[in-house]
C-alpha cells in the first residue's frame, strides 16, 4: 500500500486506469463486433454466456445481502436499484428471460444451452464474480460493480458494441432486447457502482479488499473475451 492512502476519487481513477491497460478482447469478438461470426459460431458463443450471464443476479443479490445498512444505507439502495432493474421490477423483462428471448432468436432452447459445457475461461470468470459477490460488501463492489459495471470514458460501451454486431449478423430486433436495454443499463449502474464506492474505500483494508477483488474479476472478464478465440480453431 502507498503511505497516503488514495482518495476515493484517485482509487476510482486506478481502477479505471487498470481498466484501459488490459490487452484486447481477441479476434473472436472483434468477428462478433463486425457481424461476421458463423451462424454456428455465433451458436457457441451465446451457449458459453448462457453460464456466465445466468450467474449473475444471484451472484447481485449475495453482494447486496452484505449492505451494512445498519451503518449506511445509501449504498444498499444503489445496489439494490440495480438489482431491481435485473429482475424486471423498473422497466424491462426479467434480464435472464430476455437472454433466454436472444437464445430463442438464434434457434437455441435452455435445455441445449443447459447441456453446452462452457470453455475454462468462462467458468472461470463466472467463479470469480460469484465467489466475491458472497465474501463481503467491499468484494462485491470490487467485483461486481466495479469489475463488471464500471464504464471507461472513452471507451465503447460492451453491450452497445455486441448489440450493433449481432444486429450486423441478422439477429432479430426482438431477439435483441437483452443487448439493447443494456446500453442504457450498463452505464446506469456504473455510476451507480461508483457513487457506493466512497464509504468503502476509506481504510487500507478495505482498498485492499476492493482492488484485489476488482483486479481479479477484470482479469477474468478479459481472459473470458479471448477465451472465445479457442472456437476459431
Amino acid at each position: 500500500m502507498p503511505e497516503q492512502l488514495p482518495s476515493p476519487r484517485q482509487f476510482l481513477d486506478e481502477c479505471i486506469a487498470f481498466k484501459q491497460a488490459q490487452p484486447g478482447a481477441g479476434r473472436f469478438f472483434g468477428s462478433l463486433a463486425r457481424g461476421e461470426l458463423t451462424p454456428g459460431l455465433l451458436v457457441l458463443w451465446a451457449k458459453d454466456m448462457y453460464h456466465f450471464i445466468q450467474p449473475g443476479i444471484p451472484a447481485l443479490t449475495a453482494w447486496l445481502s452484505h449492505a451494512p445498512t445498519v451503518v449506511e444505507r445509501d449504498s444498499a439502495r444503489l445496489v439494490a436499484r440495480n438489482l431491481a432493474g435485473e429482475l424486471g421490477f423498473l422497466r424491462e423483462a426479467d434480464h435472464r428471460d430476455l437472454y433466454l428471448k436472444l437464445l430463442e432468436g438464434i434457434g437455441v432452447t435452455e435445455a441445449d444451452a443447459k447441456e453446452h459445457l462452457p470453455l475454462a475461461s468462462t467458468i472461470g470468470a463466472a467463479s470469480v464474480l460469484g465467489a466475491f459477490c458472497r465474501s463481503s460488501f467491499e468484494e462485491g463492489l470490487g467485483s461486481f460493480g466495479l469489475g463488471v459495471e464500471l464504464q471507461v470514458p472513452g471507451r465503447p460501451n460492451g453491450a452497445a458494441v455486441i448489440y450493433a454486431g449481432l444486429k450486423r449478423a441478422g439477429v432479430s430486433e426482438d431477439a435483441l432486447e437483452f443487448y439493447r436495454i443494456h446500453v442504457e443499463a450498463e452505464e446506469e449502474h456504473g455510476e451507480n457502482a461508483e457513487r457506493a464506492l466512497a464509504p468503502f474505500v476509506q481504510t487500507a483494508q478495505q482498498q485492499t479488499l476492493v482492488r484485489h477483488a476488482f483486479r481479479w474479476t477484470v482479469i477474468s472478464l478479459s481472459g473470458m473475451q479471448r477465451g472465445f478465440d479457442a472456437y476459431l480453431s
